[in-house]
């Protein structure tokens, strides 16, 4: 075992491979060095098949291959592990979306906001754990961990940034640019947060082409 607690094991390198259900399982050992992003990876798995209950120091210390004591050097605690996690996802959250916006076939405001709104509500149905950790109340004192405030304010900055391309220069009636955004990612939040629920909400998750054409009318309440 080397000085980050972390089981030798022929030198491997983390990677990852895909399970079922879509979740991502990191694979192999990773050195001291990358301890932090293995446990976060680790504690993603945990989260997705098996759910927050499930999510422990000490299992995603066990998946890691290092010892119950050695996520200490990283998180004070379980709540900072889930506060990095989220971030995590809000990060991935970010690259989800971008990844459906270059789908789109013409490059437009209003198709990257199509994009954006489709990507969210996406991402919460294929990932309702991580969806329900970066926005629930399992983490408690959010506003200690900057990273976590960083990667989840990138949420709504996309998508004001993309309602103001939208605007072209027009001022938004009796609403700011920041109240009129927050109207629109209210939008996308919602919708995003019934395809979460998927299974209170089957009309919602199962109709095919029901979530882009929730999200192909959301802009209308932005055109002139």
């Amino acid at each position: 075992m080397n000085e980050g607690g972390t089981k030798q094991n022929g030198g491997r390198k983390g990677g990852t491979r895909k399970v079922a259900g879509g979740t991502t399982k990191p694979a192999g050992q990773w050195h001291h060095g990358d301890l932090r992003a293995s446990l976060i990876a680790w504690g993603l798995h945990l989260l997705d098949t098996q759910g927050i209950a499930a999510m422990s120091m000490r299992e995603a210390a066990k998946l890691a291959g290092v010892s119950p004591g050695a996520p200490a050097h990283h998180f004070q605690d379980r709540n900072g592990l889930l506060a990095a996690i989220a971030a995590q996802a809000f990060r991935e959250l970010g690259a989800f979306q971008g990844n459906r916006a270059r789908l789109i076939p013409r490059d437009t405001p209003a198709n990257k906001l199509r994009a954006l709104l489709v990507g969210y509500a996406e991402f919460a149905h294929m990932y309702p754990a991580r969806f329900h950790l970066m926005f629930g109340p399992a983490i408690e004192r959010r506003d200690e961990y900057p990273e976590l405030q960083e990667a989840s304010s990138g949420s709504f900055d996309r998508v004001r940034e993309t309602v103001v391309a939208c605007l072209g220069g027009r001022e938004p009636g009796a609403l700011t640019h920041e109240q009129l955004a927050f109207c629109v990612w209210t939008a996308a939040h919602g919708l995003a947060t019934l395809t979460a629920t998927h299974d209170r909400f089957r009309a919602i998750s199962a109709a095919p082409g029901a979530v882009e054409q929730m999200a192909e009318d959301v802009p209308l309440l932005i055109k002139p």
